[in-house]
Formats: C-alpha cells, structure tokens, sequence
C-alpha cells in the first residue's frame, strides 16, 4: 500500500491471490499461485467481472505511484508456480497491459458495475479518465473529463470516484480540496458539485446509495471532521444527515449491496464500525487490528463476509453476524489513536438477508396464522413486487377432515349404483367451486358432469362447442334417411299399382274386352281394323290368362272362366 513501507525500505510492491475456503477451520489461507512484481506501490486495487477469451476470472486493475493503471490477468496467476521470488507478470502472462495516462498518482479506480468493460480511473492531476477494456491487450480511452459543474476548474488531487448504482453514466469523484463532482457522461461534461458549507474538509471516500439514485456519503479523513455526510442531491445546499462515530478521520467505507441499511467505516482511531443507515446509528464493531484499516470491502457473492486491509500488511476476513454489536462500556483510547477492546454486545438488528421472507404457525381449534412480506404495487408490475413495503399478518381456519368427507362422499356416490348420484354429486362439487370463485375447479367438475348425462357424446360436443358442427351433421344424415324413405315409398306405391291394375283386369274380363273393343271401333274403321284389335286383345288376354293361370293365389273357379273365356 502506497503511503506505507516495510522494515527493508522498499518501494515495490507485489500482487498475491489467495485462495478462499469456508469450510478450512484454518485462519491462514493458502496462495493461489504465485506472486506478481509491480514497480511502484499500490493506490487503489479492484477486481472486474469482464470476461473474454482466456480471462475466465475477470480483470484485476491497479491503480500506481506513478499514474499508471495495470491490467493483471488472475486465471494466469492462479495455478501459477509458487516461488521464493515474484515473477515480473510479463513472462506468466499475468500482467495485459499497463495504461500509462495519469501524471500523478491513482487513487481513483473502479469497474461499470451496468457495462464491466468500462473502467474509470482519477488521480492528483484532477483528469478522470474513461477506459474501455473490450480488447484488454488493446484498450481505448474516451476523452478525459476536466473542470468542475459551471466550467470551475478543480484544484487538487481526485482521492476516490464511484458510479452510480442505478444510471450507469452517472459518475462521482471526491477530491482533497473537499469538493464533490457528479458527472454525466453522456455530455461529457459535469452536471453538479457540490463542498461542505461549513468547512473545506478533505474527502476520503465516498459512496453511492445502492436504493436511491440521488443520494451518496461523503467521508473525510480530517480529524477534526470525522463524521459522515448524505448528501441528496435534490437539494444540494447541505448535508441531508451526518453520521458521528468516529473519533478521528474516516479513511474508507463500503455500502452493503445486500442490504441497503447496512454501512461498513474503517477510521484513523482503528476502529472499524457497521452503520443502520436508516436510525443513523452504530449497529457492530469489529475486533481492533494491530494497525489502521485503509480499505474495507463486502463480499460480492456472500452476504455477511467482509474484508480489512490494514497497514500492517495484513488482509483480514470477518462474519458479520458473528461481530459483536456496539460496546457495553466505553473502552479507552490511547495517546496513538488505538481503540482497546471492551465487552461487545449483540446486534440490534439483523440484517436482511437473514430474513424469514414468510413463515407460518398451528394455533387452537384449526387456526393458522401466518406472515409474509406485502409486495410494493400489483401482480402485473414485477419490478415494484419485488421491494417489500412492509409485513401483512394472515390468520386461517385450517379444516383437516375436507379431503376425507369429500372421499366419502364419491364412495357413497359410487355405491348407489347409478349415473344421477354421480351426477348430482359432479353438480354439488361444481356448485362449491363456482361459491370460492375457483375457475379450475368448477370447470373441472362440470366436465366430469357432462359425461354422466343421458346423450354424453351429443353433450360433450355441445360443451367443446362443436354444437354447430353436431347439428349440421344431424340435419345431413335427416336428409338423407327422408329421400331415401321417400324413394322406398315411390317404389312400393308403383308395385302396388301394378298389382292393383292386375287384379281389376282380372275382375271383370268381358267389360273390358268390350271397352277395348269400342276404344278400338271408334278409334278405327273399316273390318280391318277391327280386325287387328280383337287379335291384339286375343293375344294380350291369352298373356294375362297364362300369369293368372301360374299365380297360386287365384281360386279355381276364376281360372275356369278364364280359360274358358280364352
């Protein structure tokens, strides 16, 4: 860490990773591989999420002494051969690239937590500089971002920047001289900035609310000032609030993405504190180092674990939840600014991700009650359901003999005998359903219903609505039976007039052999053709006589006159 050296005097500096497991009871955790050489001291160290080919791990990014920015690559760190020396990082591969822009040194460093290819870095200069690392080997930089909201140039050096949690090209920077610059990047230029009415502090660190887009903390390492101030930049005048803890000046903090209400500090008085934001109020300290803390960070991927790094060299992890609240009796601090330990009490409040989201309990007489947490607006706005707004109590009657009743009333159902029980038992179900507005259930039933009527299938089709098709085919086949009815019936009424026609010839021979006979005389003249009629007759009645003759129906006496006749 720059602004500290070591018993050999040194300048340099390397870059170790360790390796991290929950489950080593062990308090020392093991390298990772082996160590990297940097020329200068470090400023400000950050680990990105990008990922491209061959960076499985991200991008580490430091910031120099020197103003440069170093791009390190962790996957050829890791695995690496562990040795009595640092490599160099450039025949490993470790080191990608170094960034060479600044001319003083970087204490501003941080990855675009909405694009991780874009990284900004701030250092003594007063530039801020906007680097865009999709090709690490080769990264391009925006125009640097100079001057102050107005056109106001900024005096001294940027000591900490951060972007916005919630508008990705929305930046802040902190500087020395005490003033605070928000930047929009999209113009290219600043839009607010903003110093402490009262006194020109320096500005240590700062941070964005992780819930509300228009407000962050400013802290100063002044030991005169060593409090903590909101700003809302609403109304940008003054501080909204200002926390007070710390006894001397603020040297790093850390918001709680977790939990919005939860705020880490580490100061100049060695202690290291957790903050409600919402009371204002210290919630936990953590045990005292041999030495300041100079950055504290939480864990990206398990609420409740933080880091410390303190001067001394050493990288601590601690369990929140295990910390102990703010102290039972006040210790004592000595002419160096070391806090000595005293007795710690519990938190006072748990954080939230340890809580119950819902929960439920049996009381008397079948009742439940139960809680859960009241959604902010309605089903159809799932970004607003997803911010709790508050606790909503329910209290239930719990009937644990529904499913037996309803068992044994299909078993008696069943037992009748007969498709008007299980149908009337279908109608009860569905009238219970429709009662408690249960779609499913009422649909369901009604179906079940349906196929205990008399004409199932013309029901069914009814109920699918293929009503229309069922009649149309119905009206069809009607149709079809009628002509063919109606054919039949032509049929038999021709057969029948023939058998009719038959039987009347029969019935009287001589009066129609007379009629033909005068048919023929007065249609005719002459012998001729009287002639020819009486031997058409004679023929045409010998024909008739012979199927009369053959007919088993016809009594004897008709067939003797009609023989004799013939």
């Amino acid at each position: 860490m720059a602004g500290a050296i070591d018993l050999s005097f040194s300048t340099t500096a390397c870059l170790e990773v360790f390796r991290l497991d929950y489950s080593n009871p062990s308090t020392d955790m093991p390298l990772a591989g082996g160590a990297v050489a940097a020329n200068e001291r470090f400023h400000r160290l950050v680990w990105g999420p990008l990922q491209t080919e061959g960076m499985p791990h991200g991008l580490i990014a430091g910031g120099l002494v020197d103003g440069s920015v170093n791009l390190y690559n962790p996957a050829r760190i890791i695995g690496s051969p562990i040795g009595a020396e640092p490599s160099d990082g450039v025949s490993s591969g470790a080191l990608v690239t170094k960034m060479q822009k600044h001319s003083g040194p970087v204490r501003g460093l941080e990855f675009n937590s909405f694009s991780p290819n874009l990284l900004a870095s701030g250092a003594e200069d007063g530039e801020l500089c906007i680097w865009d690392l999709a090709r690490p080997a080769q990264p391009s930089l925006y125009p640097a971002l100079k001057g102050g909201a107005g056109g106001q140039p900024t005096a001294g050096e940027v000591s900490y920047l951060a972007w916005n949690k919630k508008v990705q090209h929305i930046l802040a920077s902190s500087s020395l001289n005490g003033t605070t610059v928000v930047w929009d990047l999209k113009r290219q230029r600043p839009v607010i900035s903003f110093t402490d009415p009262n006194s020109r502090r320096r500005c240590s660190a700062m941070q964005w609310n992780p819930e509300v887009a228009t407000q962050l903390i400013v802290a100063s390492d002044d030991d005169r000032s060593p409090s903590l101030q909101i700003w809302d930049l609403r109304n940008s005048i003054s501080p909204a609030r200002e926390f007070v803890g710390h006894s001397k000046g603020v040297l790093a903090m850390a918001w709680s993405q977790a939990d919005p209400g939860l705020l880490l500090t580490c100061g100049k008085d060695n202690r290291t504190l957790c903050w409600d934001t919402t009371a204002g109020e210290v919630l936990a300290e953590l045990p005292a180092s041999s030495n300041w803390n100079f950055d504290v960070q939480w864990s990206s991927t398990t609420p409740g674990v933080l880091s410390t790094s303190s001067f001394d060299g050493r990288v601590g992890l601690y369990n929140l939840q295990r910390a102990g609240g703010i102290d039972a009796s006040p210790g004592t601090v000595d002419q160096y600014g070391v806090q000595q330990p005293g007795p710690k009490a519990p938190m006072k409040k748990a954080p939230a991700w340890m809580r119950r989201p819902c929960g439920a309990t049996f009381g008397f007489g079948g009742q439940l009650v139960g809680f859960g947490v009241r959604p902010k607006g309605g089903a159809e706005e799932p970004a607003a359901a997803e911010k709790p707004s508050g606790t909503a109590l329910t209290l239930m009657k719990v009937s644990t003999a529904v499913e037996a009743e309803v068992s044994a009333e299909l078993e008696g159902a069943v037992s009748t005998g007969g498709s008007d029980a299980l149908k009337t038992f279908c109608e009860t179900k569905k009238s219970e359903a429709t009662a408690t507005a249960a779609k499913e259930d009422e649909e369901t039933w009604g179906f079940l219903g349906i196929l205990f009527e008399e004409d199932a299938r013309r029901e069914l089709l009814k109920h699918l609505d293929f009503g229309e098709v069922l009649v149309a085919k119905e009206l069809a086949e009607s149709e079809a039976e009628a002509e063919k009815a109606r054919s039949a019936a032509e049929a038999e009424a021709a057969a029948a007039d023939a058998v009719v026609a038959a039987a009347a010839a029969a019935a009287s021979p001589r009066a129609s052999t007379r009629s033909a006979a005068a048919r023929c005389t007065s249609r005719q003249s002459g012998s001729a053709s009287l002639a020819r009629c009486s031997t058409a007759f004679a023929s045409s009645w010998s024909m008739l006589s012979c199927h009369a003759a053959n007919s088993s129906q016809m009594s004897g006496k008709f067939h003797r006159d009609m023989s004799a006749w013939s």
